[in-house]
């Protein structure tokens, strides 16, 4: 049996602003607005199938109206499933998608303008991100929203119209009671605008001993690719920070060939783009204690 679920999502834009007290807007900002919106809930709903393997189609209508001194219109959120209603500890996964787009979105308003990258890492109990300082956990479903760069173009594509004189607020209103309104003022429209990258660690560590050269480059943003004195079967293609060497490389005081020994010391940390994508290993050498050139790395090592 097919399982019909009808949801209504309010949205409403106020201010003060002559325009939005008469019904207007630029029409850019309400179709990249509509669209956004549009875009939140589908993909929240992807990543919900993925996570917890229901099927759960989902359908969006717009329906518009007006009242005094605003602009708004509804979301008519239709889902369905073939099969029983899935649910989370009693939660329906509706339910659960709806407090996660919530969630991430309050978590954005959180962060300080100057965090233009969100790391998030995983943990025991779930995934932690950084705000301010402090350690916030993430659920699966939570995480899996904030990092989909698709969701957080929408969210501010959803904001940008607060960046126009006299439009003060957006509501979105779900009309219950256990997924309070999202009330985003002026205040927060930078936060929300504000186009950031993210880094989703799943495991660090750091990297140390001798490595041979098997590429290197002289401008400090390109990479090395290293090979384990140890293990010649491991490899790693890493960046160079240690600001001393560095130096000497730039004042042509360091000169190097393949099969140069380093000895070094660094970190690594294992990332994905998305939750639910693959996993990369990013070196990074912060210290270079010794360089042993080829012709000498024999004798030297005895």
């Amino acid at each position: 049996m097919e399982l019909i679920n009808n949801q209504s999502v309010k949205i409403h834009y106020d201010g003060s602003g002559e325009r939005i007290r008469s019904h207007q807007m630029k029409a850019s900002y309400v179709s990249a607005s509509i669209e956004g919106f549009d875009t939140i809930y589908r993909e929240a709903y992807k990543e919900a199938n993925r996570i917890y393997k229901s099927k759960i189609n989902t359908e969006i209508l717009l329906e518009g109206g007006f009242q005094e001194g605003s602009l708004w219109w509804w979301l008519k959120l239709f889902t369905s499933e073939s099969e029983s209603q899935q649910s989370i500890e009693t939660v329906s996964v509706s339910r659960s998608v709806l407090n996660s787009i919530q969630y991430a979105i309050n978590l954005l308003r959180q962060m300080d303008l100057t965090t233009t990258e969100i790391v998030i890492k995983d943990t025991a109990d779930g995934f932690e991100v950084d705000i301010d300082g402090e350690r916030v956990v993430l659920d699966e479903l939570q995480c899996a929203i904030l990092t989909n760069p698709k969701i957080r173009s929408a969210i501010s594509d959803i904001a940008t119209p607060l960046t126009e004189d006299g439009i003060d607020t957006l509501t979105i209103d779900h009309g219950i009671s256990s997924c309070p309104k999202i009330q985003i003022t002026k205040e927060d429209k930078n936060n929300l605008v504000l186009r950031r990258s993210h880094k989703h660690i799943v495991e660090e560590g750091e990297i140390f001993g001798f490595y041979y050269v098997e590429t290197l480059s002289y401008n400090p943003r390109s990479k090395w690719k290293l090979i384990s004195k140890d293990n010649p079967a491991h490899s790693v293609t890493v960046s160079i920070t240690d600001p001393k060497f560095l130096k000497r490389v730039s004042d042509n005081q360091e000169k190097f060939s393949k099969d140069d020994l380093l000895e070094v010391e660094g970190v690594w940390y294992k990332e994905k783009t998305k939750l639910t994508g693959k996993a990369t290993v990013n070196y990074t050498i912060t210290k270079v204690k010794d360089h042993i050139p080829a012709e000498e790395k024999q004798w030297k090592l005895l």
